[in-house]
């Protein structure tokens, strides 16, 4: 995988010239200017790093969480709740509010998969769980809000401007007379309608990314996730349609994966295929009927194409008469397929997500190097800037001409009584007294 990071080196290499002019500036000198790492010039052909991107355990391990989630919202809305209600207006509200809580589940879990892989593509570090999640903190109430923002946005367009025009015209007379006369007008209503479900559902691919790299309030977010989709939808689309691609081609990959075990049991010997057609058609009952199948009914149809199948007709196998292999070989090897089923798709929807962010720093990659809210940069400048500050002082210490010595006192004179002892002249020697006789 090419370095998704080149900018780094590049980075740290200006650090360091910053450093160097800084121990040398003169004294006096104009306050230095913030520093900041030259960005990184993004291009669609970084798209293909994706696939290595997405290859995270514990992203795939919160991907497959997420997943599971909503399949069981989906699951609960469809079997419970629908049954219970009647009428259009009524089952209506409840799909919007099944879509709408399945976007938020799938916002949550994006967003944190998203902080993860902005740390490996931005900031050159691996973080731990609790590392992801104490900067997932602040991120919680933009990865709901966003979300609710644009469903509510995109269902409060189609009540206003397509049901309301609509219910108009069913008034006798008035209303078909007002229709025809302004059809044209309710016909641009509804295609502005059909064009804001296009730019949501396209939002739905970078607002995970958006909310992981821009620290503000979430309906900055909103605004960013609409000038992104706004500001060049044509590469938004043509990198959501390749990274639609890779998932397909990934996803097949790893169900073939599974596939070709099962295929191999025809080159086995009778007596042998007998037995690992026992555990094999029982592994596939459990896991392709009786716990994949959610995802088939239910999670699979909000997929914008057909992924590859999951599990394997059980009727290509003879369901076995022996106990132990219908009851133990098989449903644990079938708990086996359902877990590597589930870490699959959790790394397609991983690499959904990093083709998102990979496609957001395409369009609008100044976003997160002139964001002056980013924790990361403004604590970098305060480093520099406290050096620097500390680096003029020692220079301005050391620019002071030193202190004039102190001339050494003079001795003091010595006092006046030993001054005149010291002068007193030697006494002269006594006459010695003659010999007597």
């Amino acid at each position: 995988m090419p370095d998704p990071t080149p900018a780094k080196g590049a980075a740290v290499d200006a650090k360091a010239d910053k450093l160097k002019a800084d121990q040398t500036a003169v004294p006096g000198a104009q306050p230095l200017e913030e520093w900041k790492p030259e960005p990184r010039q993004w291009t669609w052909k970084d798209l293909f790093t994706a696939p290595m991107l997405a290859f995270k355990p514990k992203c795939m391990l919160i991907s497959a969480l997420t997943l599971t989630a909503i399949t069981a919202w989906m699951w609960l809305c469809d079997t419970q709740f629908s049954t219970e209600l009647t009428g259009n207006v009524s089952r209506s509200v409840l799909e919007w509010v099944q879509y709408t809580v399945a976007l938020v589940l799938f916002s949550l879990g994006g967003s944190l998969v998203a902080v993860f892989l902005k740390a490996d593509l931005l900031d050159d570090e691996f973080l731990s769980f609790g590392e992801a999640l104490a900067q997932y903190k602040s991120r919680i109430l933009p990865a709901i809000m966003v979300p609710l923002f644009l469903s509510g946005m995109l269902a409060g367009v189609k009540v206003f401007l397509v049901y309301l025009p609509v219910l108009a015209g069913s008034i006798p007379y008035v209303g078909p007379t007002l229709y025809m006369l302004l059809f044209p007008l309710v016909y641009l209503f509804s295609l502005f309608a059909i064009l804001l479900g296009i730019a949501v559902w396209l939002s739905v691919f970078v607002f995970p990314a958006i909310i992981a790299i821009r620290k503000h309030g979430w309906f900055d977010n909103v605004v960013d996730t609409i000038e992104a989709v706004g500001t060049k939808p044509h590469v938004l689309f043509g990198s959501l349609l390749l990274s639609l691609l890779m998932i397909f081609i990934a996803g097949n990959i790893g169900m073939q994966g599974l596939s070709q075990l099962k295929g191999q049991v025809k080159y086995l010997p009778n007596s042998s295929a007998d037995v690992m057609r026992d555990t094999e058609g029982r592994a596939s009952d459990f896991a392709a009927n009786d716990m994949m199948r959610h995802f088939n009914n239910h999670l699979l149809r909000l997929a914008p194409l057909d992924l590859p199948a999951l599990g394997t007709n059980s009727s290509l196998y003879n369901k076995g008469e022996n106990s132990y292999y219908q009851y133990v070989t098989g449903p644990i090897t079938g708990v086996w397929q359902v877990l590597i089923q589930a870490l699959i798709l959790g790394y397609l929807a991983n690499l959904f997500v990093a083709g998102g962010m990979l496609t957001y720093l395409v369009v609008r990659e100044d976003d997160y190097w002139d964001d002056e809210n980013l924790e990361d940069l403004d604590k970098l400048a305060k480093e520099l800037e406290d050096e620097a500050k500390r680096d003029q002082g020692v220079a301005t210490e050391a620019a002071k001409p030193a202190e004039t010595a102190k001339a050494p006192e003079p001795a003091k004179p010595a006092e006046p009584a030993a001054a005149a002892e010291a002068a007193k002249p030697p006494e002269p020697p006594k006459p010695t007294d003659p010999p007597k006789a």
